[in-house]
């Protein structure tokens, strides 16, 4: 990990709010940014609880793109000479094999918070981070990867496939990108202009689909659990051969 990278994970793991920016929906086209306290997962991503009447909600549910500021708090007398980091990525509800984790981990920072777990109209997300925009002071200017400061290997004691989990990703968004958007149309209804796969864990994975110029997240289940990566190989094939049915049926 690069000096810059250990300074936006010390950064945001000594912080508990940010601010989140989504797409407005309201008024299409304009930024809409709003106060998001939030967690860290075991792996360093961003959780943030969500109410279905925010308007920030509605928002990342039609357009799952998203950013998160976060500031040294200690230098909020002068903000600019302090330490920031932007975190750009897409906001994914927490999988279920990370969900027990995440709700210890959120209510951790936020005890009070716990009534909220109770109500319908809550939920728990996550921020995917793709890039981070980091400036540690007068001059300290970086664009950093997102895997940069996002250790995925430290959920392996949550899911069995999160040592993997990139690696399974990268090789379906570069090998395999027209079976993600058949998965997309057979199993999501959703004609995608294009699909990228974001996560995968034992129970399933997530997508991000692109249509009419909208990111929009995409969960889709296996039949049943996986637990090694040779079986991911396998489940994903029979996929796409029920996925070609099904959209062959579509047609008719």
């Amino acid at each position: 990990m690069s000096k810059q990278s250990e300074e936006v994970r010390s950064l945001i793991e000594a912080e508990r709010n940010g601010m989140l920016g989504t797409l407005s929906q309201k008024f299409a086209g304009w930024p809409f940014g709003s106060i998001a306290p939030y967690a860290l997962t075991s792996a360093g991503e961003p959780l943030i609880l969500i109410s279905e009447i925010a308007e920030h909600t509605r928002n990342l549910r039609a357009d799952a793109r998203v950013s998160l500021l976060v500031q040294d708090s200690r230098s909020l007398a002068d903000p600019q000479a302090g330490a920031r980091a932007t975190l750009i990525g897409y906001a994914m509800p927490v999988p279920r094999p990370f969900l027990e984790d995440a709700n210890r981990r959120y209510l951790h920072n936020f005890p009070n918070s716990a009534s909220f777990f109770d109500a319908h109209d809550f939920s728990l997300l996550q921020i995917k981070t793709a890039k981070v925009r980091f400036i540690g002071g007068f001059g300290e200017i970086y664009w950093l990867v997102g895997r940069e400061i996002i250790d995925e290997a430290a959920n392996s004691s949550v899911d069995p496939l999160a040592a993997q989990a990139r690696m399974i990703c990268d090789h379906m968004n570069e090998d395999h990108a027209d079976a993600l958007q058949l998965y997309a149309a057979a199993f999501a209804d959703t004609q995608a202009e294009s699909a990228r796969m974001i996560h995968v864990d034992s129970q399933g994975f997530d997508m991000i689909a692109t249509a009419d110029a909208a990111h929009k997240h995409l969960r889709i289940d296996f039949p049943s659990p996986v637990t090694q990566t040779e079986e991911v190989r396998t489940v994903m094939v029979e996929m796409v051969r029920s996925a070609r049915q099904i959209v062959a049926g579509m047609k008719k």
